[in-house]
């Protein structure tokens, strides 16, 4: 069985929203032509294999300990930013990009830009926490299709920002784009990649949330495997460097 979101579940910003094992049905406005997959069967591919683990003992206990501040803190402004820049945003955080294909085949697929991503559970299985941009590409297809492919960039990526994350699939065929600029893609788990990404993590949505100008989606790790290859991961302080 499979829950079909109505215009009251979406306009909820704290209710989360529960997929279907076997299909995703109206998942948000944005996906404007919503579609069934066929329930995954058989064993996850990829040379990172995922295997179910136990979940750990309710009796664990962990010790948050405080360190002392020294008399040296004492009065020590705890930033030297004086501007109005949120905190979030001076950290340098991992850069990957988000592949995805359509359930519709007159539709494209799509490359974006992702940082607002994060892995929050290690087991009974690991799940990331993927924040989809409304009235994207990117957001119609994982949302019509239940799954998509994040890849990690690598420094040598920096210049396709650009492209992949101030453009729209609505608009423009990336994946011609990338190969017309040198950068090879080749199909994995039934989307374009980067061929030379330094990993991929395959994804499936198991839980929505709205939150303002994004979709919070909470994903299955279904496989992930590590790319050989030259050039090591890009961040975004790689990027605030290139300004």
């Amino acid at each position: 069985p499979h829950l079909v979101l109505g215009a009251d579940a979406m306009s909820s910003s704290s209710a989360a929203l529960a997929f279907g094992a076997g299909a995703v049905v109206g998942a948000a406005r944005t996906a404007r032509r919503p579609g069934a997959h066929p329930a995954r069967t058989g064993t996850p591919t990829g040379t990172g294999r995922l295997h179910r683990t136990n979940r750990v003992s309710s009796s664990q206990r962990w010790v948050v300990v405080t360190p002392r501040a020294s008399s040296s803190d004492v009065g020590t402004p705890t930033s030297s930013c004086t501007d109005q820049t949120p905190p979030w945003s001076t950290l340098s955080m991992p850069v990957y990009s988000l592949a995805t294909a359509p359930a519709d085949s007159a539709e494209r697929p799509s490359m974006n830009i992702t940082t607002y991503c994060v892995p929050v559970t290690i087991k009974p299985t690991p799940r990331f926490a993927v924040a989809l941009y409304t009235h994207t590409a990117t957001a119609r297809n994982m949302l019509a299709t239940g799954r998509g492919v994040l890849q990690v960039l690598r420094k040598q990526h920096a210049g396709l920002v650009p492209l992949l994350g101030k453009q729209s699939a609505h608009d423009v065929d990336k994946i011609t784009a990338l190969e017309e600029a040198g950068f090879p893609v080749v199909t994995k788990h039934g989307v374009p990649t980067l061929k030379d990404a330094l990993g991929l993590i395959e994804l499936s949505i198991v839980s929505l949330e709205t939150a303002g100008d994004h979709h919070v989606a909470l994903c299955d790790v279904v496989s992930w495997e590590n790319i050989e290859g030259q050039g090591g991961a890009l961040y975004t302080g790689d990027l605030r460097g290139a300004e």
